[in-house]
């Protein structure tokens, strides 16, 4: 499966989905035994009713520099999947580029995880579905390269 989308789309997309298996599961931010009211630290609303930005300070940048690394990986195997199945076809293909971009796609999930974490201990108000969606998109591309890997290492024997 070729991955098209950029993470802001697979973002805008997702309305509600499962996160990574190894994620951290996300504590309950509005739910009948923990209601929040406007201005609560879970509460995804300021004190005079208007909506919080969806990530703390600082974490957009972190988490926009974690898409980034992933969806890099993704345009490059893109760039360089031609030339491995050409390869493969006449059974001479090198995989060291491409086990290079599976272990940033890895890199990344790894360092998304992390954050995850720390926004989970933070107890601040995150956006969940816009997390999800970066966990899905990262978890994908690592799964797609992973994939990669196995179906041309099997080719290659």
């Amino acid at each position: 499966m070729r991955i098209f989308i950029s993470a802001f789309m697979a973002i805008a997309m997702l309305s509600s989905c499962k996160a990574a298996s190894e994620l951290p599961k996300a504590a309950p931010t509005n739910s009948e035994d923990q209601a929040t009211k406007p201005g609560d630290a879970l509460s995804p609303l300021n004190k005079d009713g208007s909506a919080k930005s969806p990530f703390p300070a600082g974490v957009v940048e972190r988490l926009n520099a974690i898409m980034t690394r992933s969806k890099a990986a993704v345009d490059q195997f893109d760039k360089i999947r031609p030339g491995l199945q050409e390869a493969s076809k006449a059974g001479a293909v090198d995989l060291t580029e491409l086990t290079k971009l599976h272990e940033e796609a890895k890199a990344a999930k790894a360092t998304l995880n992390t954050e995850g974490q720390q926004l989970l201990d933070s107890r601040q108000y995150y956006d969940t579905v816009i997390f999800s969606g970066m966990a899905v998109f990262a978890e994908k591309v690592e799964k797609e390269l992973a994939d990669e890997i196995k179906a041309l290492s099997a080719a290659k024997k």
